[in-house]
């Protein structure tokens, strides 16, 4: 498609970031049959946050759930913008209201989709969110 950058999906690793095993599940799923180079994966927001400062630069895009034991999603971003400014982070949360959107964008959070939704939606999500960061640029 014409006006479209190329991204580079397989050289891409991705962390995703659900307490629930069925939507963490289908999340990696839909990465994988995108072409993600790799995935991996959290069981709540502290596990991440692990992860991620024992390996943060090998990180292309964080996809997370708000609601979470031990560390919730917006606790996880707000760690992450700390020494990331601008790695993609999709939130994926139940709470679309625009209280809960307004507390994300006051973090840099790079886009969020409401559950429930289907893979085509995440999938929109998830190229919207890599292409507004330049990833794949150069």
């Amino acid at each position: 498609m014409v006006g479209v950058p190329f991204i580079d999906l397989a050289a891409l690793r991705v962390l995703v970031v659900d307490d629930e095993e069925g939507p963490r599940t289908l999340v990696a799923s839909v990465l994988r049959d995108l072409g993600i180079g790799q995935v991996d994966t959290a069981a709540d927001g502290q596990e991440a946050l692990e992860r991620f400062r024992s390996d943060g630069v090998g990180y292309g895009l964080i996809i997370c759930d708000w609601m979470m034991p031990r560390l919730n999603g917006l606790d996880l971003l707000k760690r992450v913008r700390e020494t990331n400014s601008d790695l993609p982070f999709l939130m994926v949360t139940a709470l679309a209201t625009m209280e809960a959107v307004k507390k994300a964008l006051a973090h840099h959070v790079s886009g969020y989709i409401a559950k429930p939704f289907t893979p085509d939606q995440l999938e929109e999500k998830i190229f919207l969110v890599l292409v507004q960061k330049g990833i794949g640029d150069g």
